[in-house]
């Protein structure tokens, strides 16, 4: 069957690059030498015209971005290569086989133990680097297995062109799954009861049909079923209201800073082999990839490139695990491959594009219904503020509250300037600016103060709250309330503020009611390493940037760790974390379209109060009034004979009705 070729011409670091991606295509050097003379003889003029199309422009209108995302990704067909052959009979039989743990030495170890798909996982371990059977690790990290059939190649090296022969590596390596020989497997599933049977109707005709071959085609069967679609796709379909603006515009960065140089196509990779470090050396040397496969000299330290649906699930990055977090893993490759340090816009905006690849199905969950307005809900852009003092005072406040660390961090010059104690923004928690729904916003946020806390026990203005954030939540010191920063800082709010009432539907965030059960705070590290290890980290330390250097800022924030909230900061608190988490959470999320489910919020949140943090002194003379404390505060004193221990990690339904029986 003609195979087709689509080539797209694009310019990236002022040169000229010939791309290639089509799905099953064969794509060898004789025929990109072919293509590439093409090129080279064409005119310049319509070179030039082409480049001029495919370079997404910030601010174009969507259908010209959808132009270039068609051009450059293609839409992901419907089926993969190799299906066509495929039988019912086949699939269901590889679903049982990808669940088997007979096909390792000791019967433990499943293709799903490395790749899970059950419990809406992404087909990857979050490991860095494979467990085997009998606990080794292997030295590469577990690529995920959906989607796995359009890719050019099998494993990090290529060594396996099909799934078929994919399938059959695992039970025979002696780290992984560690069976002596193929018979040995065959002879296992012959065994268990039902597999005969099951392979005969898989592959009927046979004499024989319990092989390992036969059982290689069943299990590839079943992965050819494993295609996902996120909203990318729909964006693709024409759906405008698929992407948000961050999110096209975070497409349009993927696609200045040349990222679409490896990562193009409808998977956005898999298609093809690079060398790890074109511009500067990769720090581990001792892997030399695709060299060990061919011996070819030019193939030293050569991977496949990997496919970047579902990236945002598949944390660790790189072939060896090597990169914790999305965000770290962006920035290398924007150094060793590109021979550019980006700066924080360009990693956030490309990290809020690379949600869209995440698969519906497995970041989607039920919203917590909540009470409607009327009222819009529009954010006053900068742009439109008046010149002027006032305006400067607005556009002050505004820097101060968005890069907050390097304006009033330990590392500013002016040691009187250094307010902040740890490396977030106030933008960390309130989210897109404080303009999100749900997200913490400070829009409507004036018209509530001058109100009563009961954490003082008294009534409190605006600047009281947010000299609460700087000790607490930034782990810091309060400011002048006289200080033209904190005037600043109240101007901006009181602008984002100046059209909205205090009930306006938006503030703050969702109620939150939690399962009526201590929370799981191992469960809680699953779903952590799950959805958000990606942006944070294993060690929940977020990642500075390259280019923003010792002082500073952190494009992802630190979770947990002396750059992290104290204990005494509200996001300690289960029920207002799990709240949070839940209407914005992984990045991008929006509180109407969740992608945790409530359960599973619950306790990723329970995780992370779980964390060591920095500690606050004098909590005990929090609340004054002990029945004015918050159920889920987790440090004593309490008005109750609840531990501190079902404070922190619930059931709170039972000190809930304790409260009200008083």
């Amino acid at each position: 069957m003609q195979k087709k070729l689509i080539a797209v011409i694009f310019l990236v670091t002022g040169l000229s690059v010939l791309m290639f991606f089509g799905m099953g295509s064969d794509l060898t050097s004789q025929t990109a030498d072919n293509l590439t003379a093409k090129v080279q003889k064409a005119d310049m003029p319509q070179k030039a015209a082409v480049l001029r199309t495919i370079k997404a422009v910030p601010g174009t209108p969507d259908g010209v971005l959808l132009m270039q995302a068609h051009a450059l990704f293609g839409k992901l067909p419907s089926t993969m290569p190799g299906s066509e052959k495929d039988t019912p009979s086949m699939i269901a039989l590889g679903k049982k086989l990808y669940f088997e743990k007979n096909i390792s030495i000791n019967k433990t170890q499943s293709c799903n133990s490395c790749h899970p798909i059950d419990n809406k996982g992404a087909g990857a371990d979050n490991l860095k680097t494979g467990k085997g059977a009998e606990g080794k690790f292997g030295d590469r990290n577990d690529p995920s297995t959906m989607n796995a059939g359009f890719q050019i190649a099998q494993f990090w090296d290529g060594r396996a062109a099909t799934l078929e022969n994919q399938a059959q590596g695992p039970p025979l390596n002696p780290i992984e799954m560690g069976m002596p020989n193929a018979e040995a497997v065959a002879e296992r599933l012959k065994s268990i009861k039902n597999y005969p049977s099951d392979f005969k109707k898989a592959f009927p005709g046979e004499k024989d049909p319990v092989t390992f071959d036969n059982f290689s085609k069943a299990v590839a069967a079943f992965e050819r079923t494993l295609i996902t679609h996120g909203r990318l796709d729909r964006f693709m379909d024409g759906d405008k209201q698929a992407l948000t603006g961050q999110e096209m515009e975070g497409m349009r960065t993927f696609i200045n800073v040349g990222c679409v140089q490896c990562h193009s196509g409808p998977n956005l990779g898999g298609m093809t082999f690079q060398k790890m470090g074109v511009f500067h050396k990769y720090t581990n040397d001792e892997d030399t990839g695709r060299f060990k496969v061919t011996n070819l000299e030019s193939d030293k330290y050569v991977f496949k490139v990997p496919m970047l649906r579902n990236v945002t699930l598949t944390a660790p990055y790189f072939h060896d695990g090597g990169a914790g977090s999305l965000a770290e893993a962006v920035d290398q490759m924007g150094y060793l491959q590109l021979d550019k340090k980006l700066n924080d816009a360009e990693i956030n905006n490309t990290l809020r594009f690379l949600t869209t690849l995440a698969d519906a199905e497995r970041t989607t969950a039920p919203p917590i219904k909540v009470k409607a307005s009327s009222t819009a809900w529009a954010a006053p852009l900068m742009k439109d503020l008046p010149q002027g003092d006032d305006g400067d005072l607005i556009r002050y406040g505004a820097l101060l509250l968005t890069d907050t660390y390097s304006q009033l961090g330990a590392g500013v010059k002016d040691e009187k300037m250094r307010f902040s104690g740890n490396t977030l923004n106030c933008t960390s928690c309130h989210q897109d600016n404080g303009t999100k729904q749900f997200g913490l916003p400070w829009m409507g946020v004036s018209q509530m103060y001058p109100q009563y806390r009961g954490r003082e026990d008294k009534v409190a203005g605006l600047e009281e709250r947010i000299n609460g954030c700087f000790e607490r939540s930034m782990n810091g010191k309060a400011i002048a309330l006289d200080s033209r920063g904190m005037k600043a800082m109240v101007a901006y709010i009181n602008w984002l503020s100046k059209d909205l009432s205090k009930d306006v539907y938006g503030l703050a965030t969702p109620k939150f009611e939690g399962p009526n059960r201590k929370a799981d705070v191992k469960k809680g590290e699953e779903v952590y390493n799950r959805f958000c290890m990606s942006c944070h980290g294993e060690n929940g330390n977020g990642y500075q940037s390259m280019s923003a250097g010792d002082s500073g800022s952190y494009v992802a924030p630190a979770l947990w760790g002396e750059n992290s909230y104290n204990n005494g900061a509200g996001m300690n608190r289960l029920l207002t974390n799990a709240a949070f988490i839940h209407s914005n959470m992984p990045l991008g999320t929006v509180w109407n379209h969740p992608a945790i489910i409530n359960e599973d919020t619950y306790d990723v949140a329970a995780y992370l109060s779980s964390q060591e943090r920095p500690q606050m002194g004098g909590l005990e003379k929090d609340y004054p009034k002990l029945e004015k404390k918050a159920l889920d505060c987790p440090y004593p004193p309490y008005a109750d004979n609840f531990s501190q221990q079902q404070h922190q990690y619930g059931p709170f339904q039972p000190i809930k009705k304790a409260s009200k029986n008083k």
